[in-house]
């Protein structure tokens, strides 16, 4: 296996890590009860999946 031959100073490791962007995550409103959810996700608060109830939530 390649071993580096010199250790990577701090400004170079900063470099290579400044092209790293994270992105936010995208959410759209529940069609039932309006909270905010991932697409292509059960509703935690209301248990909806594309217009139909699949999951019991109690409460």
């Amino acid at each position: 296996m390649a071993v580096p031959r010199r250790k990577h100073s701090r400004a170079r490791q900063a470099k290579r890590r400044a092209q790293w962007k994270g992105i936010a995550a995208q959410l759209v409103d529940c069609s039932h009860c309006g909270s905010r959810i991932r697409p292509h996700t059960i509703c935690m608060s209301c248990g909806h999946y594309r217009g139909r109830q699949v999951l019991a939530v109690r409460g």
